[in-house]
């Protein structure tokens, strides 16, 4: 299994640029929670006091964003008067049932999934520990610590309204407009390459809750000093491409029927897993049911063997999506994929179904 360890870098890199938005948009005031594919409800905060080997036990905090796949973990060495803040993001192992924290310089750490509310550290190799000691982290409302970095993000000034995504871990937040805040705009109006147009900047910030102009108070970046701008530049990071096989692929529609959205539901999903002994086996769900069964996979081939299922009773618009998915499934005779959208397509070529990747790691 691959190795995993994890440092203590503090200063951001590079991430993703995803187009602006506005500020209702971009820090809400009560983000709702959802099971995903991976089976944690997210957005959470886990925290819990780990061993240690030579202190009293490492005091974990660790938030975790569900739509921008970042992560910040703040660690206390208890008794010895050390912090350390690591950021970054994170992926699902599906194979493993685990999520793996990625920092900056590829470090990571792997958190294996016990429940919807529960994570357990897993060792250097990627392993399960064995010990009787707890190495456990259980969810609580989202309530990310505070922090002090330098930061690399998209900075969007319009209409007195100013905004920052953090490029390391793809959080979006407003700007409080007070503390070197106003060299970052007079830069951003000389720069930009037109209105609204975001900008790369470096800043020394901290990050914490402000009282907002509407609403309760947010999460927001408070600039301390700019380093500087780059025109023209970009957050680089995005997901690398994911194979057909032990990937999580979201479930988009279903003989053309967009899925509806909820925050009581479980994200809908469908997960292919080559067992070791040689067994393909399929499972996933539209948020109501589980399914499960077998696959089989020749090239672009791709079949799927009688499906077993849960048997709740599903609230409409679910409960006539069901069967049109098993259905769906029954018709699969081949797919079609560009590592990041999937279609399944019956016999004719007609796409029965369609998926886009989610919860793959990094580039």
């Amino acid at each position: 299994m691959r190795k995993l360890f994890f440092g203590t870098v503090l200063v951001a890199s590079i991430g993703s640029l995803s187009p602006s938005a506005s500020a209702q948009t971009i820090a809400s005031d009560t983000p709702e929670t959802r099971v995903g594919a991976h089976g944690l409800r997210l957005p959470a905060s886990f925290s819990g006091v780990l061993p240690c080997a030579d202190c009293p036990g490492i005091r974990h905090h660790l938030d975790l964003w569900d739509t921008s796949g970042g992560f910040v973990l703040r660690r206390e060495y208890i008794d010895r008067d050390l912090v350390v803040v690591t950021r970054g993001r994170w992926h699902a192992d599906p194979q493993a049932r685990a999520i793996i924290l990625r920092g900056e310089d590829g470090e990571q750490m792997g958190w294996q999934i016990l429940d919807q509310d529960r994570v357990r550290m897993l060792d250097q190799d990627g392993d399960p520990i064995d010990s009787e000691l707890d190495y456990e982290l259980s969810a609580g409302p989202m309530e990310p610590v505070d922090i002090s970095a330098t930061l690399t993000g998209a900075f969007t000034y319009f209409a007195d309204a100013a905004l920052f995504e953090d490029c390391l871990t793809g959080e979006r937040m407003p700007v409080v407009m007070a503390g070197d805040y106003l060299a970052l705009e007079r830069a951003y109006l000389e720069e930009r390459s037109a209105p609204m147009a975001p900008l790369l900047a470096r800043i020394d910030a901290r990050v914490a809750e402000a009282e907002a102009m509407e609403g309760p108070p947010r999460r927001s970046v408070h600039v301390e000093r700019l380093h500087h701008v780059t025109p023209h530049g970009a957050c680089l990071t995005r997901r690398a491409p994911a194979p057909l096989v032990n990937s999580f692929w979201r479930i988009r529609s279903v003989e053309g029927v967009p899925l509806p959205a909820g925050a009581d539901m479980r994200e809908p999903y469908l997960l292919l897993l080559a067992g070791e002994d040689g067994a393909s086996r399929f499972s996933g769900t539209l948020g109501c049911n589980m399914m499960m069964g077998s696959y089989t996979r020749d090239g672009e081939a791709l079949s799927f063997g009688p499906a077993a299922s849960t048997m709740m009773a599903c609230p409409p618009p679910l409960d006539g999506l069901e069967p049109a998915f098993a259905e769906a499934l029954a018709a699969t005779a081949g797919f079609s994929s560009d590592g990041y959208a999937l279609n399944l397509t019956d016999d004719a070529g007609r796409i029965r179904a369609s998926l886009v990747a989610v919860h793959t790691p990094w580039n």
